[in-house]
């Protein structure tokens, strides 16, 4: 798994969107989805990306790929928002960044959220996606499972998921070096 990074006028921007005053009282799904498009519609997205519609099993998603000729490699992207909020959209800043700063590229997956799709099919969602990619031809040593927040709790549970349907696994780590054993 990969885990992306922001700047420091990143985070200090993401911080005073965060401490804005909000508003009083219970809100609804609407208005918290809403609310988290306009806050991270703020963040900036790195150029040097291009980006598609593309189905991954039978979500939505987002290919998100380096200007140039990418790197033999694919992120499976998992956006953050607590489950209930957010996107492939919401997530671009960080799936751009994944893209620019390793050359890969990445789907970010359009999983069902809740309240609407409760437990568990988020996590169907992403082994129907990881399923997908291994029928189209990818090679499991080059898929890298990635997300932010709840999306991070996702790609643990899609490889569990995956374990447990007998796929074969994605690798350890891309960043770490293989055993000497």
């Amino acid at each position: 798994m990969m885990e992306a990074t922001m700047s420091r006028q990143q985070r200090a921007k993401l911080d005073a969107m965060v401490r804005r005053p909000q508003p009083e009282g219970p809100r609804s799904v609407e208005e918290l989805r809403a609310g988290f498009r306009a806050m991270m519609g703020e963040m900036i997205v790195p150029a040097g990306i291009r980006t598609r519609t593309a189905t991954l099993g039978d979500r939505p998603a987002v290919l998100v790929e380096p200007a140039g000729t990418p790197q033999a490699g694919t992120i499976l992207y998992f956006h953050g928002g607590s489950y209930v909020v957010g996107s492939p959209e919401t997530a671009m800043s960080l799936t751009g960044n994944l893209v620019t700063r390793t050359g890969f590229r990445a789907f970010s997956l359009d999983y069902r959220l809740a309240p609407e799709y409760p437990f568990p099919a988020a996590i169907e969602d992403g082994l129907s996606a990881y399923r997908a990619l291994l029928d189209s031809g990818e090679d499991p040593s080059v898929i890298a499972f990635a997300g932010d927040s709840a999306g991070g709790g996702l790609t643990v549970t899609t490889c569990l998921a995956a374990r447990d349907a007998g796929l074969p696994m994605p690798p350890r780590s891309w960043l770490s070096p293989p055993d000497s054993t």
